[in-house]
Parts: structure tokens; C-alpha cells; sequence
């Protein structure tokens, strides 16, 4: 049998919502179609296959997975043999209703179970052609119907595939899933239930495909978990923490930059603030979510920490490494938030002096305890809060970029920026800095560069000599701020 050549092969295209996480899953899902011999096509109308890979940790993203599923079921009608697949946490948590009310849904995947997603797409592409060749032009709301959902929740999951190193998006950074699932009992998460529990992988396999993505040009690494410092409580007798895996990382010669999020506060152990402190490759930045600074909100969230230990902890890891940047996310009007409450979160928010955060107004997702609460601050109260909160962010954020101004800082060239004829990149502290240039060759490369603009979220600047950033250090003029 020939094999099908680029203008044969099938063309799936592959939409990504949510966290870092649904991205890398992404990627390991094209890994398996490119292995079997799939295309990516130019855009969605002319796939094949059309996959989502969706999250349901924000109400907005699940309401854009159900616009755009509508959207096929009217493109299914004229085209049977068309396989639509959902993937990821909402396949895991609406899979009932999705099998039940979206006949024109072939494949129902969760998160667990993609290391063999290439064999169920081509099961449901089969059935589909096989349809398509049999049936009149669809006419009828029967007709939407393909071959039967393939409800998939349990199998290989992603980390079971030999990774493609050359399938990112961008040639110089790569994510790397150390671990997936959680076992933290947040009342707000939907996370342990469409994810489940803790499993890390072992040192050694990390080590492993981070030299065969450095072998590929990957020089920036950024580590995921949902709880990712976290890692290793499940490698029974290994001795594996997220410290010895960023000690044993940071010998990969070609690797220059190594992050990791997300982080919990209970796990930023002395150990790893070490490391921190003492691995030069190790970005300066830490996202490490707070999501409340009053402890009455903390405790009904069941976060297992007070604002104190938070602070204690931020107290002990300045001590050692005065130049880490702190980021968090921030939830207001949980159930139960008084205006103390908020007004103790304003107030910590401006002692810790976060370099970013996110702020979500609270929603319900079904399935978590908090669900269950009387969701009783108002929806005008919640959007105030988080004006409010998003602010006093904004303000703490344009004074760190100020603080730039004048200053020589290292950026990882990313590509271009939302501003025509700029390109931007992100320095090791994780800032947004736009500058001018027209050398394409410059993106994934490391450039100096002079800050002359503090914007609200962001520095504007201009590129100094590019021989200088063969140099290859971090800035001490940004570390020192």
C-alpha cells in the first residue's frame, strides 16, 4: 500500500483552551497524528479532522467550546465524513452530555487517555467515510449523526508517547509535563476530578527529553504541574523533588533558561528555595497563588495556609534569592467574602508587592464543594472587586517597569509583537519588552536590550549590540530592581 503523500494525507486542525498544560497536551496529540501520517491544514475549514482540547476550570472557556461545536454540527450536515473531536477536561466532566446530545461529536477523549489518540481518530475517521460513502447529501437532524461517539476516559495517558521534539510553537521554547493530576482539595477546582490524582515521572526520563528538545534548539524549558512543587511525593523510595529535578536540568549544557509553574505555597520547601537561590539558569520568577489575602476566605477554600505562613514563607525565599519577582491569581467574591475580606486581600496584595497577578471573579463549576455554597456576593460586587483588585495590580506592575527604565535587560526573542514592526520577547524575570527590528533570524535568540518606555503591562526598549547577548548572563541591572 502506498503511503499518502502531503497532498493525500489526512488534515486535522487542533484548537487549544485553557492552561500550559491543555497547550502541551496539544502537542503531544499532533506528535501522534504526525507519526500516523496526518497534516496539519492550513485552517479549520479545510481539516479532516477537527479536534478541541478544552478546560473547564473558567466558565468563558467552556462557553466558547459549545459555540464553536454548534458551528460544526452545521458544517457536519454537509460534510458526514467530517470527524469532530472534544478532548480534555470538558470531555472528562460533560462526557454524559456529550455523548448523549451531540451526535455530530465522534470522539469524546479525556485528559488520561491520549497516548493513543491517533488510533481513535482514525477508528472515527474510518466509520465516518465509510458513512459518508453510503449516505445521501445529509438533510435530516438524523443525518449529523456520525458513527457512534468513541467516549474515551481511561488508557495511555500523554506522557506514554515518545514525545515529537520537533512538534512546539515556537523552535527556541518547549513546556515539559513533569507531572500530571493533583491532590489538593481546593473547594473551587475542578482539576483532581477531570485530571485525577498526582503522578510525577521518574528524574530520569526528564532529563532525558529535555536533551532531546536542547538537541532541537530549545534553550528556554518551562516545567508544568498543577501543583508542580509538588512533584515527586508519588516516586516512592527516588528521593525526587522538584529541586533535585531543577539541579539535575540545569546540567544540560545547551538549556539556558529552566521555569516551572504552577506552584502551592505549602511546597515551597527551604530545599527548593535553594535551588532557587543558587541555580543561575533558573528564571526569576516565581507564580506562586495566593488566591485570597484574608485567612476566614483561605480556610473556607481549604487552601491549608494562612496568610502569615504565605508571607513567612515569601520572608524565607527573599532572604535567599532577593531578585525572584513574585506572580500569583487571586479569586474575589468567593462565597462567604465579606469587604474585610477583599480589603485584606488589597492590603496583601500591596505588602507582597506582586510583579503580576491574575484576578478571577468567582463562578461556579460544577462538581466542586464550592458548588454547593450559596454563591451570595453579587455579580455588580464581583466585577467591582475585581476592578479594583486588577488596579492596584496595575499600579504595582507600572512601577516595577519604571523602575526598567534606563536599564540593559536580556530578552528571549519570542516574535512579533501586537505593535506593528516590533518584536517582543520576555526577560528572565518573565517581563514583556517590545522593541524594533526587522531580523526575523533574531526570533529564539537572546538580545540586549535598553528600556526606554514603561507601559502598564510592559517596556518598551531598543536593541543594543547583538554580539552582546552571546554573553549569556542574566542582567544584573534588571536583578537589581
Amino acid at each position: 500500500m502506498t503511503a499518502p503523500t502531503v497532498e493525500t494525507a489526512p488534515k486535522y486542525h487542533l484548537t487549544s483552551y485553557g492552561c500550559q498544560m491543555n497547550k502541551l497536551d496539544s502537542e503531544l496529540v499532533e506528535s501522534k497524528l504526525r507519526q500516523r501520517g496526518y497534516v496539519a491544514a492550513a485552517c479549520e475549514a479545510d481539516a479532516d479532522v477537527v479536534l478541541i482540547n478544552t478546560c473547564s476550570v473558567r466558565q468563558h472557556a467552556e462557553d466558547r467550546v459549545w459555540s464553536k461545536l454548534g458551528k460544526l454540527r452545521v458544517r457536519k450536515r454537509s460534510e458526514p465524513g467530517l470527524v469532530v473531536g472534544v478532548l480534555g477536561c470538558m470531555a472528562q466532566e460533560h462526557k454524559r452530555y456529550l455523548v448523549a446530545r451531540m451526535p455530530h461529536v465522534d470522539l469524546v477523549v479525556g485528559p488520561s487517555a491520549f497516548g493513543d489518540i491517533d488510533q481513535t481518530v482514525e477508528i472515527a475517521r474510518s466509520k465516518n467515510l465509510q458513512i459518508a460513502a453510503e449516505r445521501e447529501p445529509a438533510r435530516t437532524r438524523h443525518e449529523v449523526r456520525g458513527a457512534g461517539v468513541l467516549s474515551v476516559d481511561q488508557g495511555m495517558s500523554g506522557d506514554t508517547i515518545v514525545r515529537d521534539v520537533r512538534v512546539r510553537p515556537h523552535r527556541s521554547q518547549a513546556f515539559v509535563s513533569v507531572m500530571r493530576g493533583c491532590n489538593m482539595p481546593c473547594t473551587y477546582c475542578i482539576v483532581p476530578t477531570t485530571r485525577g490524582d498526582e503522578v510525577s515521572r521518574p528524574i530520569a526520563d526528564l532529563v532525558e527529553e529535555t536533551q532531546r528538545l536542547c538537541a532541537d534548539g530549545v534553550t528556554e524549558i518551562t516545567l508544568l504541574g498543577q501543583t508542580v512543587n509538588a512533584y515527586g511525593r508519588d516516586l516512592t523510595g527516588q528521593n525526587a523533588t522538584l529541586a533535585r529535578l531543577l539541579r539535575a536540568l540545569h546540567e544540560v549544557p545547551s538549556l539556558r533558561r529552566l521555569a516551572f509553574i504552577t506552584s502551592h505555597p505549602n511546597f515551597l520547601s527551604p530545599d527548593l528555595i535553594d535551588a532557587m537561590a543558587e541555580l543561575p539558569k533558573v528564571a526569576r520568577y516565581l507564580h506562586l497563588p495566593a488566591q485570597s489575602g484574608s485567612n476566614a476566605v483561605l480556610k473556607a477554600m481549604r487552601r491549608g495556609y494562612t496568610i502569615e505562613r504565605y508571607e513567612a514563607r515569601i520572608e524565607q525565599l527573599r532572604n535567599k534569592a532577593p531578585d525572584i519577582e513574585l506572580h500569583s491569581d487571586f479569586i474575589v467574591g468567593y462565597p462567604g467574602e465579606s469587604e474585610a475580606d477583599f480589603a485584606a486581600t488589597v492590603a496583601f496584595v500591596q505588602r507582597i508587592g506582586f510583579a503580576q497577578s491574575y484576578v478571577f471573579k468567582y463562578s461556579p463549576r460544577p462538581g466542586t464543594l464550592a458548588a454547593e455554597l450559596h454563591d451570595d456576593v453579587a455579580e455588580p460586587e464581583k466585577e467591582r472587586r475585581n476592578a479594583v483588585l486588577l488596579e492596584v495590580q496595575e499600579e504595582l506592575t507600572g512601577a516595577k517597569n519604571r523602575a526598567l527604565v534606563g536599564k540593559v535587560v536580556e530578552v528571549l526573542v519570542e516574535g512579533d509583537s501586537k505593535v506593528d514592526g516590533r518584536f517582543s520577547g520576555r526577560t528572565a524575570h518573565h517581563r514583556l519588552v517590545h522593541f524594533a527590528t526587522t531580523d526575523r533570524e533574531l526570533i529564539g535568540q537572546y538580545v540586549p536590550v535598553r528600556v526606554t518606555q514603561a507601559l502598564a503591562h510592559s517596556c518598551v526598549g531598543e536593541m543594543l549590540r547583538h554580539d552582546a547577548a552571546q554573553e549569556g548572563a542574566h542582567d544584573p541591572a534588571e536583578a537589581a530592581t
